[in-house]
């Protein structure tokens, strides 16, 4: 399967804007293992700081497969990924990496994760190179959040 893929990331889009972040995590033959919204939506409820859509996803597609290893799978969500769901990728060992929107268009903050998916993965290319595909289909997502 070729990625970055149409079809896959429409799909996640279509949740939006009442869902601005989705993640799924999709195999080799581009099957969609898993999806999630998130959960730390409304921040009032919330009751793990960590369960943002692409940890989420992660964490269900690992519980499914019963691995913690993730080698032939993508993330795909409709917004980059933080420092922490873009670490979660490299120890979870994916593939790569496809976002659609970027912190640019949040509205609220410019840079509100301060470390750029493509630093972290830098970064953390020693424990495991992850691949990236950055602002596909932004086009469809950059006003999820106005």
């Amino acid at each position: 399967m070729k990625h970055p893929n149409k079809q896959i990331m429409e799909k996640l889009i279509a949740y939006g804007p009442e869902r601005p972040i989705v993640a799924a995590i999709v195999d080799s033959k581009g099957k969609i293992l898993s999806m999630s919204s998130g959960k730390t939506y409304p921040l009032e409820k919330c009751t793990d700081p960590t369960a943002h859509s692409e940890v989420d996803a992660i964490r269900k597609a690992c519980k499914k497969l019963k691995t913690c290893f993730l080698k032939d799978c993508w993330l795909y969500s409709t917004f980059e990924p933080c420092p922490l769901c873009s670490s979660a990728a490299i120890w979870a060992k994916l593939k790569g990496i496809v976002y659609s929107n970027n912190p640019k268009y949040r509205g609220l903050e410019d840079n509100w994760s301060f470390i750029k998916c493509k630093e972290v993965l830098k970064r953390g290319s020693y424990i495991h190179k992850v691949k990236l595909h950055e602002n596909f289909l932004i086009e469809k997502t950059k006003h999820f959040f106005k």
